[in-house]
Formats: structure tokens, sequence, C-alpha cells
């Protein structure tokens, strides 16, 4: 494949931009499968800082026409790039380069946004779901409460720059939070419902983080390709005198966020 040099000064601050594009040929399909090819060059452009993070890629439609081929040859290479996470996809608005990696700190008893740094980036939290239901036998085997006890349970995902970065479950005993919606209301804040009710201190006594990929529903939420590489994270938080008080599930895409113990 022959590719023609860009000057990163092109592409700055420009969206849709087409002429990353120019110059690209094709060999026979016998050699490299043009999909193939098209994946070759975007995976060059990208990791020569040709585009840059967070950059957006031009429409599906206009680079099909102009690289002369097939909307279905060009979504192959592009799903591919989504599934090694070097491509996101947003719904309604296009697709676009991997943002660099957030480092996210795990600590004891600091606030979400304490422990993450996002290179300047936006972070915001949109709560999906807060509930009171029966703890069933996993949740109170991890609360250590009884099966029928109530526990609250809530979702949320997190975004940096408009990208949804992490996206959690979090249980809690009703029982030690009456007043857990009111508070969490004001601030969408854990931290500031955990000293209401009288917890200053508390302690992460377990992080499980494992390699997986996204289920269906995982990348919709998410904004990724169905099979894209996620952690799976699984943390438990005690107060001071040794007593649960959360059990957390979430998920990062793999290429978000760097860990730090």
């Amino acid at each position: 494949m022959t590719q023609k040099i860009i000057n990163p000064a092109q592409l700055e601050g420009r969206e849709n931009n087409l002429s990353a594009f120019d110059g690209l040929t094709f060999r026979p399909r016998s050699d490299t499968a043009i999909w193939q090819q098209i994946y070759n060059h975007i995976l060059g452009l990208i990791e020569d800082g040709f585009l840059q993070p967070g950059s957006q890629l031009p429409g599906e439609t206009h680079l099909a026409e102009k690289l002369k081929v097939t909307r279905i040859t060009l979504r192959r290479a592009l799903q591919q790039l989504q599934q090694e996470s070097q491509l996101t996809a947003r719904k309604g608005v296009g697709i676009f380069v991997r943002n660099l990696p957030s480092t996210f700190t795990v600590r004891d008893g600091r606030r979400f946004l304490d422990s993450f740094e996002t290179h300047g980036e936006v972070v915001d939290t949109k709560t999906l779901l807060i509930i009171r239901e029966p703890a069933g036998p996993a949740v109170a085997a991890r609360l250590r409460v009884a099966a029928e006890a109530t526990i609250i349970r809530l979702c949320r995902i997190r975004t940096s720059g408009k990208q949804p970065v992490y996206v959690n479950t979090k249980v809690f005993p009703a029982q030690l939070f009456p007043d857990f919606e009111q508070v969490y209301g004001v601030s969408q804040s854990v931290t500031d419902v955990f000293r209401t009710h009288g917890i200053e201190n508390y302690r992460r006594i377990e992080t499980r983080i494992s390699g997986g990929f996204a289920a269906s529903d995982e990348a919709q939420i998410l904004q990724l390709t169905p099979g894209t590489p996620v952690f799976h994270v699984n943390a438990i938080n005690e107060d001071g005198n040794g007593v649960p008080i959360e059990w957390t599930r979430g998920s990062w895409p793999l290429t978000s966020v760097e860990f730090v113990f």
C-alpha cells in the first residue's frame, strides 16, 4: 500500500478530514484483502499521529466514495479498529479516534473525581437507575445481610469529554442509609451519602480487575462495538468497623483507563 506523507498541521482542528486518505492506492486483493489495507492505513495514521486522539473520521459514505470501495468493505475495517479500541463510535455523531487513556488511582475514602485524571477533559455523571429492592442471595452474601433485606441499587455512567468511559452498578445496605436518595440527589456523590450518615472514613478491602469483552448491553451504553475488550471491576468497601457498605461492579473500555494502586 502506498501512503502519502501528510503534515499533521493539515489535520489540526479539522473534523471529517478526507485529506488523510489522499494518495491511498490498493494492492491486488490476492495480496491483501482491501478491508485489511484500509485497516492498515487508518492504524498507521493513528500510530504516526496524523489522526489525533479525539479527532473525527470522515463520514462512512464520503470515505467509501473517496476510496472507491463498498460501505461493507469499509465497515469491516472500521469495526476491526473499534473492536481493538483504536476507534470509538458515538451513536448519531460519528466515529472518532480513541482519546488518551485516563488514570484512575484506587484509594481509600476518596471521591471518584478526586481519583480520576482525564488530561483536562470534563467528567460528567449520569444516573441511570436508583431503586430499593430485596437483596437476593448474591448481593446478600457480598454485603453480609439477609437475602430478604432491602438494598439500594444505583446504576450510573461516567463520561469524559462526552465519551462514555465507565458504567457501573453499586449496591448498598438500605438500613444504613435511610436518606440515600435525598442526599445523593443533591451532588450525585456517594461519599457525601456516607458522610451524611456518619461514615467519615471507609476503605477498599478488595478490588478485582479482569479482562473481558463488551456484551451487547454494555457495548450500547459505552458506545462500543460488541466484543470490544473491556476491564471488569469488582470491588467492596467497608466502614471503619469492618461492615460492608458498598459492592461495585463496573466496566471500562480497555484503552480508556490505566489503573494505579
